[in-house]
């Protein structure tokens, strides 16, 4: 644990390599240079497609937008500042004069997933302020956002001729519209007006959905979230997040208790090997344990792993606890990264679904540079396809396409973090800070890899600043030793972190330590995994998934297993395990499994039969 607040990475002072970096850059490349796609979310809000369907199209244009605003913090990269800063442009231009940003039209406003979308547009508007470069912009932006939410203030309340929050949608009681309090908080606080905090009040006094206390379930802690009236993983998330900004302002202490016991209530009923929670059909479903059984496709929704691990990364830099950081790890190592569409395949034999009134069309969609789904027990990638709704001219996007830039940059941006008093390194990967603080510039460079050689490097170089260091020990790492400029030191573990405080010009620290195959074992099942990194059975290498998996087991770990080559298709890790039998049977890491859309050959399991 970090005794202090954790502050994440401006533009410009990180610049992450590895697996993550080129993650990175693809993302960008596949989707944030798009300008055809800008351009088709952003005239949803000319065309108003939405009204008729209940539809969620608002929505893509602010995920997309808080995603890019989160890569650049990241990247710095210039082409990409142009592209957002010339659709928030453009967005502005489809701002109607009574101030609405909606896909919905003014007759059948304020029902299904219309606020939820309006939600989106002022995020979007407020994570891109946090890099804005030009003042005007940035004042401009200020002033939309204000008459956006008061035509949304008019319209919604508890007066006579308002609607109730909870009354603006048909669908989970209306947690997806109460996830309006993050940005109404974040308004507040970009201009001080009393009427929005107010709203945010307002809507944290509904509890969150109608006829159901989500507040209060969690601040008592009666029962898990699968047990709720109203299950729906994501939109809850989202309340949840809304709820700590809220109590970033109000400093009632019950307000972050509600969030962390519904944070460690999802991580005990519902969080899964592969890091993510909602089993079936997106909902809270007890996946902790349910994750061992059959998915027919729609399991472990994307949106749900990016917006578990912003939660964690907002929990973290308020606590500092290590917990949060575990999360991050997990997830965006294995459901994230799994989600990746690497070579952006077309996924020709799934048909997306789009919804006209109550009727369910399968629909031909694009290639997606994330998919929706992660199976964990003889599943497939992109099976199907989540959140996916046509646009103009036949194109069609989806929900999870539009919110995992955010999740892989959260998980860049968590590597290394300022503290307090110093400087956090929170994670194993390739990663360069640089940061100048009251005249001393600093400089700690990462060099780590999680597939490979279990060895860590930590160079520091600083003009002379004191300041401590927290460095991570995951559970994951066994017998670790450190090493500092050539020395063995006591490895003094406290809460998660090893920490040295001193005047720092030029230093390397060393941290070697194990990572064997360990296996897990549930419902007659077993799993396995080396370091943080998941390994999954894959179609592709020419075994049979739905036989048992008989290899030698010795307190936890499988000491036949070893590092192999991958000559069938790419992957970051495989490792080979002798079987009792004689044989061997072969795994990759979860990230890569499956990676095949195109074809029918690309059943995945990590849960294997139990011999």
């Amino acid at each position: 644990m970090i005794n202090n607040k954790v502050t994440y990475p401006a533009a410009g002072e990180i610049n992450v390599k590895g697996y993550a970096g080129k993650i990175n850059d693809y993302v960008t490349n596949a989707q944030f240079y798009d300008a055809d796609l800008w351009r088709l979310t952003v005239n949803q809000f000319r065309t108003l497609p939405d009204g008729g369907t209940n539809g969620w199209r608002g929505e893509f244009w602010g995920k997309l937008m808080r995603s890019a605003s989160l890569t650049y913090r990241v990247t710095k990269d210039k082409k990409l500042y142009a592209e957002i800063t010339a659709s928030v442009k453009d967005m502005l231009s489809a701002q109607e004069n009574c101030g609405r940003f909606s896909t919905y039209s003014k007759e059948t406003e304020f029902h299904g997933w219309d606020v939820w979308g309006r939600k989106y547009v002022m995020l979007g508007f407020i994570y891109y302020i946090e890099i804005c470069k030009t003042e005007a912009l940035r004042n401009r932006i200020i002033r939309a956002l204000k008459r956006h939410a008061d035509y949304i203030l008019k319209k919604v309340g508890t007066d006579k001729h308002q609607t109730d929050i909870c009354m603006t949608s048909g669908v989970y009681g209306g947690m997806n519209s109460c996830s309006i309090l993050e940005p109404f908080v974040k308004l507040y606080n970009l201009t001080g007006e009393q009427k929005y905090i107010d709203f945010a009040e307002y809507i944290v006094s509904t509890g969150f959905s109608k006829d159901f206390d989500l507040y209060n379930a969690c601040l008592e802690k009666k029962n898990y979230p699968y047990e709720f009236k109203y299950t729906k993983a994501y939109e809850m998330m989202s309340c949840f997040e809304g709820l700590l900004e809220y109590y970033k302002v109000k400093g009632d202490e019950n307000y972050l208790k509600a969030v962390q016991n519904f944070f460690d209530m999802v991580v005990v009923s519902d969080y899964t090997l592969i890091g993510c929670s909602g089993c079936t059909h997106e909902l809270f479903d007890h996946s902790s344990v349910k994750q061992t059984e059959y998915s027919d496709g729609v399991m472990q929704e994307t949106c749900v792993t990016v917006t578990f691990m912003k939660l964690a990364a907002k929990l973290f830099a308020l606590t500092g606890e290590v917990r949060y950081i575990d999360v991050i790890e997990r997830s965006g190592y294995n459901a994230l990264f799994g989600a990746v569409n690497n070579e952006k395949q077309t996924m020709k034999r799934t048909l997306g679904v789009v919804w006209k009134g109550d009727k369910a069309i399968p629909t031909p969609h694009e290639p997606y540079p994330f998919d929706s789904y992660s199976p964990l027990y003889l599943g497939q990638r992109a099976k199907k396809v989540g959140g996916f709704m046509v646009m103009e001219n036949g194109k069609t996007y989806g929900c999870c396409a539009s919110i995992g830039g955010a999740g892989t940059a959260v998980f860049s941006l968590a590597g290394i973090c300022k503290t307090d008093d110093g400087y956090s390194v929170n994670l194993f990967n390739e990663e360069i800070f640089k940061n100048k603080t009251n005249g001393y510039k600093t400089e700690i460079a990462v060099k780590a890899n999680v597939y490979a050689t279990p060895h860590a490097k930590i160079a520091v170089k600083s003009d002379n600043e004191k300041f401590r260091l927290y460095i991570r020990i995951p559970h994951w790492m066994e017998n670790p030793k450190i090493r500092i400029d050539g020395e063995e030191t006591e490895l003094s573990v406290k809460n998660g972190y090893f920490s040295l405080e001193k005047v720092w010009s030029k230093s390397v620290i060393d941290i070697s330590y194990k990572t064997p195959v360990r296996a897990v074992k549930l419902n007659g099942k077993v799993a396995y995994s080396r370091g943080p990194v998941v390994l999954c059975h894959d179609e592709r290498f020419g075994e049979d998934l739905t036989l048992p998996v008989k290899v030698k087991i010795k307190k936890g770990a499988v000491p036949s297993a070893k590092v192999v080559t991958n000559d069938k298709f790419d992957s970051n890790l495989t490792v080979r395990m002798k079987t009792i039998e004689g044989k061997f049977v072969t795994f990759c890491d979860y990230s890569q499994a499956g990676k095949n859309y195109d074809s029918e050959h690309c059943t995945i399991s990590v849960w294997n039969k139990l011999s």
